[in-house]
C-alpha cells in the first residue's frame, strides 16, 4: 500500500485476494486500471519517479529488496470561501506523514505476512467550521484531529493464506481502510465521500469511524474466484481511539462492537479488458447510541432537554460501483473511469438519512500530459429527518432554531471539480471548485462557492 504518492490511480497489479487499505492523503499510487481497486500490495522496487528523492541513493532500493517499504510524504490543503456561507475567508491544512509497510516473507521469511503502519502530524483549520456553519462534509478532507503533534495513525498485520484466496487481518485500524471505500474517492478534496461517503459515520462516531480514530478490530477476506470476494470484520466500538498519541490502546470504555460486511464482484480484470467493480455492504452495530428525537419518557428531547432514549443496535448498508470506459495509453496507466455510491443509514439515531454520489476520473486525456487528471463528483446527502422535526418542533415553540441554526437541515448538494497537474517526479499540484447548495443542510444559508487545492509530495 502506498499511503501518498504522485498517483491518481491505486488498482494495483498484484494478490487479487486482498484488498486495498485507502490512505488519508488523497492519492495512491498509478498502478493497473485493469485490476481492481480491491488489492494489498506488498512492498517492491518501484520507479524512481514516484520520490522526489528518487532512489535515496540507492538506501531506499536497499531497504525494499529486503521488504521494507518507508514513504515520507506531505500534503498541504487550501481553500477559501469565495461567496455564500456565511462569511468570506480562507484556511488550511497540512499532514506530514510517514508509511511504514513491511513485507515480512522477505525480511524474515515469515510468507503472506505484511504490517502496515503511518504516523501522522496535523496543523491548520478547517475552513467549514470557520465559514459554513461547522458543515460535517468538510471543504477539505485532511481537517481530522488537528494539532501539531506525532500521532500513530494506524498500525495493523495481514497476512495470506490458501494460495492468495484468503486474508486475515488485525490490529488498531478502522472500516473505512477496508470498507465502503474506494481510492478514486480521495481524489477529490471534500470529506463528503473521502475514505467512506460522510454519512455512514454520523450513527456513532465511536462505532464505524474514519481519518484518524483507530480502535481494536480486524477483518476476514475471501477470494473463491478471481472476480468475486466476501468480508467480514469485528471493530471495537470505544472513545478513545488511542488517545492523542495513538498509543493508547486500552480497551478500558469500550461499549459495543461494529460488524461490517461486504461482497464484491469484479469481472473485467484480465489485460486489456475493461474492468467493473460492484459491491454491496452494510454493518450491524450493537453498541447504546441516542435517539435523535425521543428521550426515555417518549417526549420530544429537544423540548425536554434530556438525552435521548437508548437504542442497543443499529445498522447501515450501501452499494458502490465503478466501471473504466476507455483507455488512454497502451500501459492501463491511464483512462476514463465513472463511478457511484449510495449509502444509507438509520436517521433516527444518526443527523443524517442517506447520501448518494457519482462522479468521473479521466486521467492521460491530453497525450502531452500522460500523468495529469481531471475529475468530477456530485453528492447529495440527506439530513435526518427525526432531526428536522425536531429543529421545527424547537422553532414553533421558541421561535427560533436549536445550535446556532439559521433554518431546519433538510439536504445538501456538493458540486466538485479537480484537475491533477503532474509538476516534476513525485510533485502534484491539484485545484479544485466546490460549489455547496444549502450549507450544512440549511437553505437559511446562502449557497456557497469554494476555490482551493492541494499540493502533494512524496520524497
Amino acid at each position: 500500500m502506498k499511503f501518498f504518492s504522485i498517483g491518481i490511480f491505486a488498482m494495483s497489479t498484484v494478490s487479487q485476494s486482498a484488498k486495498a487499505q485507502i490512505n488519508d492523503f488523497g492519492a495512491r499510487q498509478r498502478s493497473d486500471l485493469a485490476q481492481p481497486p480491491v488489492q494489498d500490495r506488498p512492498p517492491q522496487i518501484t520507479d524512481d519517479h514516484e520520490h522526489l528523492l528518487a532512489s535515496w541513493w540507492g538506501g531506499r532500493n536497499w531497504l525494499m529488496k529486503h521488504g521494507i517499504d518507508v514513504i515520507p510524504a506531505y500534503m498541504l490543503e487550501a481553500a477559501g470561501n469565495v461567496s455564500g456561507g456565511l462569511s468570506q475567508g480562507a484556511a488550511y491544512t497540512g499532514r506530514f506523514g510517514i508509511d511504514l509497510e513491511i513485507d515480512w516473507a522477505r525480511l524474515a521469511g515469515l510468507k503472506g505476512l505484511k504490517s502496515h503502519t503511518l504516523f501522522v502530524s496535523n496543523s491548520g483549520r478547517d475552513l467549514s467550521a470557520d465559514r459554513l456553519n461547522k458543515d460535517p462534509y468538510s471543504i477539505m478532507e485532511l481537517y481530522g484531529r488537528i494539532g501539531t503533534f506525532v500521532r500513530l495513525q494506524f498500525a495493523y498485520v495481514t497476512q495470506d493464506l490458501a494460495n492468495d484466496h484468503l486474508q486475515i487481518g488485525a490490529g488498531r485500524a478502522n472500516q473505512s481502510l477496508f470498507f465502503d471505500s474506494s481510492p478514486l474517492y480521495c481524489m477529490f478534496l471534500s470529506l463528503a465521500i473521502c475514505r467512506v461517503p460522510r454519512a455512514l459515520t454520523g450513527a456513532n462516531p465511536d462505532g464505524f469511524y474514519s481519518g484518524s480514530k483507530t480502535n481494536w478490530g480486524g477483518y476476514v477476506r475471501y477470494r473463491p474466484v478471481t472476480v468475486f470476494y466476501m468480508q467480514v470484520g469485528a471493530f471495537e466500538v470505544s472513545r478513545s481511539h488511542g488517545g492523542a498519541s495513538g498509543f493508547n490502546w486500552s480497551t478500558h470504555g469500550t461499549n459495543g462492537v461494529n460488524f461490517p460486511f461486504e461482497i464484491g464482484w469484479q469481472p473485467g480484470g484480465a489485460a486489456g479488458e475493461k474492468p467493473s467493480h460492484f459491491a454491496l455492504g452494510g454493518y450491524y452495530d450493537h453498541a447504546p447510541v441516542r435517539d435523535v428525537y425521543w428521550d426515555d419518557f417518549g417526549n420530544a428531547r429537544i423540548l425536554s432537554g434530556l438525552p435521548g432514549r437508548r437504542s442497543h443496535s443499529h445498522t447501515a448498508f450501501w452499494a458502490q460501483f465503478d466501471q473504466l470506459i476507455k483507455r488512454n495509453t497502451a500501459s492501463n496507466v491511464g483512462g476514463l473511469i465513472i463511478f457511484a455510491n449510495f449509502t444509507r443509514t438509520d436517521p433516527n439515531i444518526s443527523i443524517f438519512k442517506q447520501q448518494a454520489t457519482i462522479g468521473f476520473e479521466d486521467v492521460g486525456e491530453i497525450r502531452a500530459r500522460p500523468k495529469d487528471g481531471f475529475g468530477v463528483q456530485v453528492t447529495y446527502a440527506w439530513a435526518s429527518h427525526a432531526m428536522r422535526s425536531g429543529q421545527k418542533l424547537h422553532y414553533g415553540q421558541y421561535g427560533r432554531y436549536p445550535g446556532g441554526l439559521y433554518s431546519a437541515q433538510s439536504y445538501e448538494m456538493i458540486i466538485e471539480a479537480q484537475y491533477s497537474y503532474h509538476l516534476y517526479r513525485a510533485v502534484d499540484l491539484q485545484p479544485d471548485f466546490q460549489y455547496i447548495v444549502h450549507p450544512n443542510s440549511q437553505k437559511g444559508i446562502r449557497n456557497a462557492t469554494v476555490i482551493g487545492g492541494r499540493a502533494r509530495v512524496n520524497f
